[in-house]
Parts: C-alpha cells; structure tokens; sequence
C-alpha cells in the first residue's frame, strides 16, 4: 500500500463519496461539507486575489481611477443585506443581467443559429453530405406545427423524429461513457496508486 499521505486522503474521501451509493451517512456528509467548504474557501481567495489584482492595484499604484465604476457597482450589490440599501443592488444586477443576456444571445445566434445553417450548406457530391442534408430537412420538418401536415409530410416527420432519437441516443451513450472514464480514472488511482493491486 502507499505510503503518501496525499494518496491515502484522496482514497478515503473517495471512498466516503462513493459510500452514497449504498445510502446516505455520516462519511457522506462530511465530505459533501468539506466539499462545499473548500469551494467556497477557494472563491473568496479567488475573489481577494482578483479584487487586489485587477482593483486595488490598478487605482492606488497605476492611477486607473476609471476602475471605481466597477467597484462601486461591486460594492452595491452587498446591499441587499441590508434592508435600507437593498435597492441599490438592483442596478448592478441588472447591469450584469442584461450584459450577461447580451453576449449570450450575440453567441448563440453566431454558433447555434449561423454556424449551423453554413454547416448544413454543403455540396451534395458524396453519401456523407447528402444524408446530413435529408436529415436536417427530416428533422426541421418534425417541427411544423402551423398547418396539417399531409401524409408524405408526416412520413418525412416520422422519419426525423427517429433521427432525433437516434441522435438523443448516441448524445447520451457520449455522456455515459465519459462518466464511465471518469470512474475508470478514480479506479485506478484507488487500486493502482493507493493499494497496488495494478500496475
């Protein structure tokens, strides 16, 4: 067995996080606290470490006195534990959503919405392409849902809600097998690194 005290630690909170597959414990427990104890210990420093950084640094040594606007917003949004200021967080808040709303919205139009129409826009000079192409028209066709669909409208919709499924299946299979590797990784450090059982 190993004799790194590093080693025997990862072992036996692994082996606490995985006793929840038998039932919920006391061993559980303390590393679901530990866990969450350390995240949180790790973004407060995270947060100093940016504050000194990125703020504090910049406004008293470099004179960026235009970095005040972001503190002062950061330092709103604690007043909403206090009754009084509570409103004051609001304006940050909203800064914050509406910025956030904005990137993700100019993102998912670029790569979910152009990305894929150039992607579907190819040459029909092989199998490959031409069954991408059917498919996609396949699938798009499942979703019209303002008139009545005829019959050879409804066998296309047929046709891509099958490759919908096939399609979910395979998104899920891909899932599953990165969780599997992950515990194939956790199961060799327990058997390879901590009691040696392989090599």
């Amino acid at each position: 067995m190993s004799t790194d005290v590093g080693v025997w630690v990862s072992a036996l909170l692994t082996i606490a996080a995985y006793s929840f597959l038998w039932k919920e414990n006391r061993f559980f427990r303390a590393v679901e606290h530990l866990f969450v104890g350390l995240g949180a210990g790790y973004g407060i420093a995270m947060g100093y470490s940016n504050i000194v950084s990125k703020a504090w640094n910049p406004i008293t040594k470099e004179g960026k006195l235009y970095l005040l606007i972001p503190v002062i917003m950061g330092v709103m949004l604690f007043g909403r534990f206090v009754k009084s200021l509570r409103w004051t967080s609001r304006f940050p808040l909203a800064f914050i959503v509406g910025t956030g709303a904005a990137i993700a919205l100019r993102g998912a139009v670029e790569q979910q919405f152009v990305k894929q129409i150039q992607a579907t826009m190819m040459p029909l000079t092989s199998v490959g392409n031409l069954i991408i192409v059917v498919g996609t028209l396949c699938v798009m066709s499942y979703f019209f849902f303002t008139f009545p669909k005829n019959k050879a409208l409804s066998s296309v919709s047929t046709v891509g809600r099958w490759i919908l499924m096939v399609t979910f299946g395979a998104a899920f299979g891909n899932g599953v097998m990165g969780r599997i590797s992950l515990s194939i990784g956790v199961l060799q450090t327990l058997f390879g690194e901590w009691i040696h059982l392989i090599k």
